[in-house]
């Protein structure tokens, strides 16, 4: 009995609660770092300076996000159909696309931001409230 009396003082409940915050936030801020998983690659088309851009996003979590999918403006690059920037509604693992042409060797650089949209994914779906998580990829692009 005694020893449960210690549990009754302000100064141990007040340690006991920062010790579960402190463990708590540092499993969400884990969790926060690995929300989207990002590759982007190149791969030459048949002319000689066109490219295909291949920018994958995988959400590594159970619910399913909204996300912004966009390429950085680069001068060094043109694209030949648009400049899309994509918004999906991400449970797994999507794949966008760009073609573009380079005028010299550059890096192009793709961004995933989740985002609070309404209407993208089904009704009913079960969405991750995180929202303002931003993550890039980078691929180099040497023309011939």
């Amino acid at each position: 009995m005694t020893s449960l009396r210690v549990l009754y003082q302000p100064c141990t409940v007040v340690l006991l609660l920062v010790l579960c915050l402190i463990l708590e936030t540092g499993q969400g801020q884990e969790n926060r770092d690995n929300l989207l998983s990002l590759n982007m690659s190149v791969s030459q088309l048949q002319r000689e300076n066109e490219f295909s851009v291949t920018f994958t996003v995988t959400n590594n979590m159970d619910k399913c996000m909204v996300v912004e999918i966009s390429t950085e403006d680069n001068p060094n690059i043109t694209y030949l159909t648009a400049h899309a920037k994509y918004t999906a509604c991400i449970c797994d693992t999507h794949n966008y696309f760009w073609d573009i042409d380079a005028s010299a060797n550059t890096v192009i650089r793709g961004k995933a931001e989740v985002v609070s949209a309404k209407n993208i994914c089904p009704d009913g779906e079960i969405l991750y409230p995180e929202t303002g998580f931003m993550k890039f990829a980078t691929a180099d692009i040497i023309p011939h």
